[in-house]
């Protein structure tokens, strides 16, 4: 089968994010004959800036008006193809979408081709199989391509949407392209009117697929509210008398308009206002009476120039090439962000997104919070499924919610696999996440080592204690944890910590070969963190404090210590508030403060922040915080303290580095590799409160060793905790092992 060349022409204005979603899901295609045709809109908004940065891997045009169908005609004189596909600038092709595309063009009657659309939400079609009729109205009730209205002159005839359609280009030129009266709507379905009524064959695909996303613009707001009516009132009449005079009466063209029209004041009525209404009356007027009078000239199709004048050459779009090839992965995870930052939540994202800037295709599937949804987040298809009842556990012991939940996302990723195939599934220990791929073993697993429910219990001794709570919930997920750790073929450990730890407290043994060792990373926060704000206490506002009375060097010393993590006692922040007032009563220009969620209770009633909030106005509590506000404070801390009493690897030791901070940290579990003690921080023994309080006085009393360890932090994080070096290390670890075959791709 040929492998024709493509042009993808993608039109924008104003809308950057959503045009650099549409080029990081143009990155994932599977097929490579193709050039990508960026034409952008007058808006400054940066798009221009950013297209030139992709230089040499794009052709770029700049069109002076707001006007489509005039971006679209730049885009076929850009176009060098032999076919040209549309693609709006808020819609993401899923990766078979030009090989679909491709086959359909084996046909050589076939002149313009299109696919499926799947609405916002990602799991229901905008548009699948829809006809239009001579007034311009869709209708979408088919269920299998109108091949047989396709027809010259048909009454109603097979239609594709802009954001998802393909033509010829000879049959572009030889069409004159798009008719720029139409400014906005029922531009292509004027053109695929003309692709008809000239006898050519269109084709409607089932497989071709793109999502989209409708993004504002000048017409409708973000919740899509219509707000510039007088171009659907115009272009409808236009349309309608260009395309629609041998089935239509002037009278049933104008009852069209008029009808929209009725339709518009209904809605302004309902959400609008006065005002609305008075624009929308005067629009509908203009609309109409320039809609009559364009009827009455030529249309105002691509100049002879354009249509003669060669293409610049045919410029292929880079694809990135991963060493051991694309690789489809499912990432199963109960949280997922936004709205969950947890440790499994945050390395699951970070994994996943820098698996898609090397050039893989990855797939996380989610507990779904609202609504389910499959959506494209930062190069990643994420899959936001709602649990269901899965029926009974295949053994009584496994919790029921368990199942549900591991059985729910297998049978999501299986729906995917039957599409693509899957290559491997990486799933948490905690929660035994991985249960259902176990009991059936029909994906290449990786299971990655956290923190344990045994390592949780020993924070929660009260839940220890409560038998009914361990008959029901505690000993089945130790159990099941066992039970997978003794199966899963391959386990990823972000520490030697943890595997060592385990193995002691769970009597396993772990054989070499199916350890993987690789850190977990982290995107680069500190590059863009953003500027100060007072309520983020940022440095520069006043410490609050007495004034110092002079002498010792550490009472004229300022430094800002901060805590980020949930207030439980494995986080160490009873030491921590422990330690504190002896710090603070000997830098009177100190400050403490404590970010994560403050609700949880302690053992011994109430919260810790109940407990402490009025001890020292320089200890402030801000409870869960956005993460805007996360990177300003660490970027305005002098010293992160993280004295947990154990942490699998710890995240949090590699924020403070990522943003040049000294880290004082328990010497437990991952805490041992992160931080290399007295070189980018100081390692205390947990829960020792005269341990810590000393550390933090070293540090406070020391600006050049703050400064130093922090230099050498930053050193450390570039080299090992980058998002996409642990992402590398463990797609090498997995290569390392005898099964090489989970990380090849077919």
């Amino acid at each position: 089968m040929s492998r024709r060349a493509f042009s993808v022409v993608v039109c924008s204005d104003g809308r950057l994010p959503f045009l650099q979603a549409t080029h990081q899901g143009l990155r994932g295609l599977d097929y490579r004959n193709f050039e990508l045709c960026l034409v952008l809109g007058p808006t400054r908004d940066g798009a221009r800036e950013w297209a030139e940065s992709l230089a040499p891997q794009v052709k770029i045009a700049h069109c002076p008006a707001r006007n489509l169908s005039r971006a679209r005609n730049l885009g076929i004189a850009l176009a060098a193809g032999e076919v040209v596909a549309f693609l709006d600038d808020d819609a993401v092709p899923e990766p078979e979408w030009l090989a679909e595309l491709d086959r359909a063009y084996d046909d050589p009657d076939i002149v313009a081709a299109g696919g499926v659309v799947y609405d916002a939400a990602g799991l229901a079609f905008q548009a699948r199989f829809v006809t239009v009729d001579r007034l311009g109205y869709p209708h979408s009730h088919w269920v299998a391509p109108a091949e047989r209205l396709n027809f010259p002159h048909s009454p109603e005839f097979p239609h594709l949407l802009g954001a998802n359609c393909s033509f010829r280009r000879r049959t572009l030129i030889e069409l004159g392209g798009f008719d720029e009266e139409y400014e906005y709507f029922l531009d292509e379905t004027d053109l695929i009117a003309r692709v008809n009524d000239s006898g050519g064959r269109i084709a409607q695909l089932g497989r071709a697929a793109v999502h989209h996303r409708p993004a504002p613009s000048p017409i409708r707001t973000a919740k899509g509210v219509t707000r510039h009516w007088r171009p659907l009132i115009k272009n409808r009449l236009y349309f309608a008398l260009r395309n629609g005079a041998l089935h239509h009466s002037i009278a049933e063209i104008l009852r069209a308009a008029a009808d929209d029209a009725e339709g518009f004041r209904a809605n302004v009525e309902r959400d609008g206002s006065c005002d609305d209404l008075r624009r929308l009356d005067e629009q509908t007027r203009s609309g109409v009476a320039a809609g009559l009078l364009a009827a009455q000239r030529p249309r105002k199709l691509m100049d002879a120039a354009a249509r003669c004048a060669p293409p610049p050459a045919f410029l292929p779009f880079a694809l990135p090439e991963p060493e051991r090839g694309r690789l489809c992965l499912a990432l199963v995870t109960q949280d997922y962000p936004p709205g969950h930052n947890g440790g499994v939540a945050r390395n699951t994202q970070e994994l996943a997104q820098a698996f898609a800037a090397l050039g893989h295709r990855p797939h996380v599937f989610t507990a779904a919070r609202g609504a389910p949804s499959l959506d494209f987040e930062a190069g990643v298809w994420v899959h936001r499924t709602a649990r269901r009842d899965a029926g009974p556990p295949p053994d009584p012991a496994i919790p029921q919610a368990v199942w549900d939940h591991s059985r729910t996302m297998f049978d999501e990723v299986a729906r995917l696999d039957a599409r693509r195939r899957v290559d491997w599934v990486y799933a948490p220990l905690w929660d035994c996440e991985p249960v259902a791929f176990l009991r059936e073993p029909r994906f290449p697993l990786v299971c990655a080592l956290q923190t344990t429910m045994d390592f949780w219990l020993d924070s929660q001794p009260a839940q220890r204690r409560n038998a009914e709570w361990m008959r029901a919930r505690g000993d089945p997920l130790l159990a099941l944890e066992r039970w997978i750790l003794a199966r899963a073929p391959l386990l990823h450990a972000n520490s030697r910590a943890i595997v060592e730890d385990i193995a002691q407290r769970y009597g396993l043994e772990f054989d070499a070969a199916r350890l993987v060792y690789a850190p977990h990373g982290l995107a680069d926060w500190a590059a863009g963190a953003p500027e100060p704000r007072e309520d983020w206490g940022a440095r520069g506002a006043p410490l609050p404090g007495p004034t110092p009375q002079g002498g010792r060097e550490e009472v004229c010393a300022e430094c800002r210590f901060l805590f980020v993590g949930r207030l439980e006692s494995r986080k160490g922040v009873d030491t921590l508030l422990a330690a504190a007032p002896d710090v603070l009563r000997r830098f009177p220009h100190a400050r403490l403060d404590i970010v994560g969620d403050d609700t949880i209770p302690r053992a011994e009633g109430g919260t810790y922040r109940a407990a402490f909030a009025a001890q020292d106005a320089r200890i402030v509590f801000h409870g869960r915080v956005e993460e805007a506000a996360l990177r300003a404070h660490y970027r305005d801390c002098d010293v992160l303290v993280a004295p947990s009493r154990y942490e699998s690897f710890g995240l949090v030791f590699v924020e403070g580095m990522m943003f040049s901070k000294p880290v004082v940290a328990g010497a437990a579990g991952g805490a041992r590799e992160v931080v290399v003690d007295g070189e980018t921080g100081l390692l205390v023994p947990p829960g020792d409160r005269q341990a810590l309080a000393e550390a933090m006085t070293r540090l406070a009393q020391n600006p050049a060793l703050r400064r130093a360890m922090g230099e050498a932090g930053r050193r450390r994080y570039e080299t090992h905790y980058r998002a996409e070096a642990a992402a590398r290390a463990l797609l090498d670890g997995l290569a390392a092992q005898p099964n090489t075959s989970l990380i090849t791709a077919t």
